[in-house]
């Protein structure tokens, strides 16, 4: 079992019952969603190419489908149409029940967090967009693209990030982070291809013991 300071390493088929999170169903769903707001950010990519949409990088463009929000963060729009391969960050969470939650009814910073970060974008120039998409139980998936593995290190040394990552255990029940690479980049046909999987298992808002994490190599 992991302790919060060693993760433990997961065959592909392998699943911790005592950890929902590394329900091997979850990565197939997790793969659908990704693939959903990929398609986004191509149309984006395509209209803004073809001079059919006014985007402009780190301006946020935001619309709901079914009362929903969806939000697309375009950094680099040549680097979405270079046909270059691209990185890709995928963020996942089990939202905790309102009662579980240490926060005030109504309150919740994950919106507010979403806006902070996409502000600090411009400081990270290897990120080229950034999409967030509201679920229906609360919780919003988010989709990085960005040009080198490094990036993503650089992106973590953010301050508003850290406190991001402070935020989840009250947040989430557990949350998984799958890193992968889109193959000829926004501007292609390709399918995202997820390398690795990272999960944390937070337990209990009052539970003392360590994080639990693990890795999962695809």
């Amino acid at each position: 079992m992991g302790n919060g300071l060693e993760p433990v390493l997961l065959g592909p088929e392998e699943v911790v019952e005592d950890h929902p999170c590394t329900d091997t169903s979850l990565y197939t769903v997790d793969r659908g969603l990704l693939a959903y707001m990929l398609q986004d950010v191509r149309g984006l990519a395509r209209r803004a190419a073809v001079g059919a949409v006014d985007a402009v990088e780190y301006e946020p463009i935001i619309w709901h489908v079914h009362g929903l929000k969806r939000r697309l963060v375009p950094c680099d729009l040549g680097r979405l149409v270079d046909s270059q391969d691209l990185e890709v960050v995928g963020f996942f969470g089990s939202r905790r029940l309102e009662s579980e939650r240490e926060l005030g009814p109504g309150d919740d910073p994950i919106d507010s967090l979403d806006v902070r970060l996409t502000q600090e974008f411009h400081r990270y120039p290897g990120i080229a967009s950034y999409s967030t998409i509201e679920m229906v139980d609360g919780f919003w998936a988010n989709l990085v693209l960005h040009s080198l593995p490094s990036d993503a290190e650089d992106w973590r040394g953010s301050e508003v990030h850290r406190g991001a990552v402070r935020m989840s255990p009250i947040l989430y029940r557990d949350v998984r982070i799958h890193n992968g690479r889109l193959p000829g980049g926004v501007d292609s046909r390709n399918e995202i291809s997820i390398y690795r999987t990272k999960y944390w298992d937070y337990g209990p808002v009052t539970d003392a013991e360590p994080t639990w994490t693990a890795i999962r190599e695809w």
